[in-house]
């Protein structure tokens, strides 16, 4: 029976109790968001293994597209119209590399005639760098911040999955030792330590080590927590997959990432550096064509492992002219079939030199759209959407991912590219600049009178 105190007691029937247990933002529909989102990223990231990859390509990278389904069937039954406004212009400036890039490629096919095998090469590339940055975003949507603790997670898992997979093919013990002599002798990789050298998880590794070691949150004891246990993982897989020429570039921008920290920096300075970088580009294509890079290397006895055959094969293909327009994108591809056909190669490898291959096929207009758009136009936009801090971590993950595009083949590798996109959006949601109040502001003296007069007619 109910006191006197309850019978009295005005009930709230503005409070609303969920109906179901997949409310909006519920714990339970949360973690079965969670979930099912490291599942997926973990599934696909296990199809870099070797074995899988081989057999079925880049095929299990379409697992990932269950997180941008996730996303999609969030906004059909919580439509959240904050969540969108914020994710839609990176979305936008994201996609809009990929758009440049086909169109760009649409006006080379048109000219020249091209084959219809390279226009379908090229749009399934595209396709699959278009599926990486909405994946991307739609783990930021979905999750906001904490997207890069899950993104981390998901490959890590992926990573352990495919370390303990690849044990029964060589032995634990000689899988130990193997690992060990790897990572003592600093690369010299046999057996188990090669068949972990993941290219394109180990540079995204690469990026997280990056993001923890300088960016990550640690104003509390927890976060630092945190922040530890996730630098050390991802310092130990990055370590483990051996990258060399990657390692030194992380330790570099480390530095200059805690050396701008805390700077106050002018708007120009990152757009700036951007142009310089893209100057520097021209100035390396020109090198390499002539083959001053290959005689300066060699000069110090740098081990090009055959880099310079191909650079100096590739010169016939292209011109170092503002005239030059290019084949269109992921010709590259062709003219290295080309060369394996004729038997000039042992393996149907690229250039291991993204700026030559980008410059290769899409020329130098297409050129100057794909650098300026990535290195001049979107940290400025990110200083502009969130702070400078934002654009400064932006410029120092794509400045790592540089140095390895002048070595490597990773402007377009799947995980890379998602990876890129997914840190600086993720940490952009944190340190977004809040609206500015908007405050009225009469036109005259007389409009304010006006005003006054009908207020007080009002009262």
């Amino acid at each position: 029976m109910r006191t006197l105190d309850q019978i009295l007691t005005k009930k709230d029937y503005s409070r609303k109790t969920p109906a179901s247990l997949f409310y909006k933002d519920s714990p339970l529909w949360q973690r079965l968001l969670t979930i099912s989102c490291v599942f997926f990223l973990a599934g696909a990231g296990l199809g870099e293994w070797k074995p899988i990859n081989t057999t079925l390509g880049g095929l299990p990278k379409a697992i990932s597209l269950g997180v941008i389904g996730l996303a999609v069937l969030y906004t059909l039954f919580y439509p959240d119209e904050t969540r969108l406004r914020e994710i839609w212009k990176p979305t936008l400036l994201y996609m809009s590399l990929m758009a440049a890039l086909f169109f760009w490629s649409m006006v080379i096919w048109i000219e020249s005639f091209a084959a219809v095998s390279s226009m379908i090469r090229s749009c399934s590339k595209l396709v699959f760098q278009s599926i990486a940055i909405l994946t991307a975003v739609a783990l930021v949507y979905l999750f906001r911040e904490k997207a890069i603790d899950l993104f981390t997670i998901s490959i890590c898992i992926a990573n352990t999955a495919i370390m303990l997979l690849s044990i029964p093919g060589y032995g634990l013990a000689a899988s130990l030792q193997s690992l060990i002599t790897c990572l003592v002798t600093f690369g010299d990789a046999d057996g188990y330590a090669l068949q972990l050298e993941i290219h394109d998880l180990t540079f995204v590794f690469g990026q997280m080590v990056l993001y923890y070691a300088v960016f990550a949150p640690h104003s509390t004891p927890q976060e630092k927590r945190k922040r530890r246990r996730y630098l050390l993982l991802c310092c130990w897989f990055f370590l483990v997959g051996m990258k060399r020429i990657a390692i030194p570039a992380v330790v570099l921008f480390i530095l200059i990432a805690l050396l701008l920290r805390k700077r106050k920096v002018p708007s120009w300075f990152y757009p700036a550096m951007g142009g310089c970088c893209i100057l520097f580009f021209l100035a390396f294509l020109y090198c390499v064509r002539n083959g001053i890079i290959t005689a300066l290397l060699l000069r110090f006895g740098i081990d090009m492992m055959g880099r310079d055959y191909l650079w100096s094969m590739a010169n016939p293909y292209y011109e170092f002219s503002i005239t030059y327009l290019g084949h269109g994108f992921e010709y590259v591809d062709t003219i290295i079939a080309q060369w394996y056909n004729a038997g000039l190669l042992n393996q149907a490898i690229p250039f291991h030199n993204d700026i030559l291959k980008v410059f290769v096929e899409v020329g130098f207009p297409g050129f100057l759209l794909w650098s300026g758009i990535q290195y001049v136009l979107t940290p400025l936009f990110w200083q502009r959407y969130a702070d400078q801090q934002t654009a400064l971590l932006y410029m120092c993950e794509l400045g790592y991912m540089t140095v390895t595009y002048l070595t490597d083949n990773t402007a377009f590798y799947f995980w890379s590219a998602m990876a890129l996109r997914l840190v600086t959006l993720a940490y952009a949601m944190e340190r977004k600049k809040p609206p500015e109040p908007k405050v009225w502001m009469p036109d005259s003296r007389q409009e304010m009178r006006d005003r006054i007069r009908i207020l007080m007619k009002e009262v």
